[in-house]
Order: structure tokens, then C-alpha cells, then sequence
């Protein structure tokens, strides 16, 4: 374990992650100048600008992660995902499922079908691909700065809670205030980190769950 004096490296990378959703108010900007409008075309094409700008920078943070940290490290085969860690993780999926259907009354990709067009449905869809990505590094790297902090592994979900209190607690504010919106995104959170643990922090494995947990 590296250094605790390391620990706000990783923390920053998590927040520098989180800021990067903020790249979607550049997109508005730049499609509202463009366009001087904001209908179901320039909305797709915002979608699309911001996917871009989502994967460029989870490129770079990761290039930079990769090439000063040497972290994400690769998946060690050698900590296998046990039938226990297996089934607290479908548990945890359970669970997300339970609140997007709170919020949708239905699955949420068919609530967000039936009120949108193909085209607009599939650079939703996009958008939200590119956004768990994002999701994910601020999980991972939350993890790795409290877990470098405390200089040993770690059950407690740190990584969820950094999810939880900057993606998370933003939603109580996205629609106005939203009391459930920003509680809801808060749980999720917490058992998408407690989900990435319990996968033995295999990123390729955690981005499925979690996408699986907060798009379907």
C-alpha cells in the first residue's frame, strides 16, 4: 500500500471525475449558440457533444492514472469473486431496481422508451453509458484514497460514499429541489460502491452491475 501521503492524489482524481460532469453545461452553451434553440434535435445533439466530452476526459484521467499512479491495476484472477460475493451483489442490484421502479413505475429503460423517440432514446441511452463510466473512476478512485489513508484494503464502500455525496447529493438540486431524486442516487451509490467491492474491484465487472443497476 502506497503512502497515506498519496491518499489526496486519488481523492482528487475522484473529484476532477465528478467535475467533469459539469462539461455538460458547456455543451448547452455551445449548442444554444449554434442553434439558439432547445428542442428534441438540439437536445440530441447536446447528448451527443456531452458523450464526447464524458469519454475524452475518462481517457485522459485514466491515461494520467495509468501513467503517474500506476492505477487502475489490472484484475488479479488470484482473489476470486466467491457464490457469496456473488449473491450480495445481485442483492445490491435487487435493490437498485427497486428504486428506479419507485421512479419510473416500470423498468427504467421502458419508461424512458415510452416517452421518447428512437433517436432521442438511443442518445439518452448514450449519454447515460458515458455517465456510469464516469460514475465508475469516482467509485474507484474514492476507494483508493481512503484505503490509502488508512494504508490497508477495506470493506466500508468509501468509494460509494464519494459517489454519494458529489453525483449523488447533486440530484436533490437537478430538477429543482428533489428530496427523493437526491436520496435515491445517494443509495444507489453506496451499494454500487459495496458492488464494485464485493466484484473484488474488477472495474469491467462493476461498470456492468452498476450500469445494469442504474440503466435498466
Amino acid at each position: 500500500m502506497k503512502s497515506s501521503k498519496e491518499w489526496f492524489n486519488y481523492l482528487l482524481l475522484a473529484l476532477i471525475s465528478f467535475g467533469c460532469f459539469f462539461l455538460e453545461y458547456l455543451s448547452i452553451g455551445i449548442v444554444f449558440m449554434i442553434f439558439g434553440n432547445l428542442g428534441v434535435f438540439e437536445i440530441c445533439i447536446h447528448l451527443i457533444l456531452t458523450s464526447v466530452l464524458w469519454i475524452i476526459s475518462i481517457a485522459l484521467i485514466i491515461m494520467f492514472s495509468k501513467k503517474y499512479h500506476n492505477y487502475p491495476e489490472q484484475f488479479n484472477d488470484n482473489n476470486p469473486i466467491k457464490g457469496k460475493d456473488w449473491l450480495i451483489t445481485l442483492l445490491c442490484l435487487l435493490g437498485c431496481k427497486v428504486i428506479t421502479f419507485i421512479d419510473w413505475n416500470s423498468l427504467k429503460i421502458v419508461g424512458e422508451f415510452q416517452i421518447k423517440n428512437l433517436v432521442y432514446f438511443a442518445m439518452q441511452y448514450s449519454y447515460y453509458i458515458c455517465e456510469i463510466g464516469l460514475m465508475c473512476l469516482i467509485i474507484v478512485y474514492g476507494q483508493k484514497a481512503f484505503e490509502t489513508l488508512i494504508r490497508k484494503s477495506s470493506v466500508v464502500p468509501f468509494g460509494g460514499v464519494v459517489l454519494a455525496l458529489t453525483w449523488g447529493a447533486v440530484h436533490f438540486f437537478s430538477r429543482g429541489i428533489d428530496i427523493w431524486n437526491g436520496l435515491s442516487c445517494m443509495i444507489v451509490s453506496i451499494l454500487s460502491g459495496i458492488m464494485y467491492l464485493r466484484l473484488k474491484k474488477n472495474l469491467g465487472y462493476s461498470y456492468i452491475f452498476i450500469a445494469l443497476g442504474y440503466l435498466l
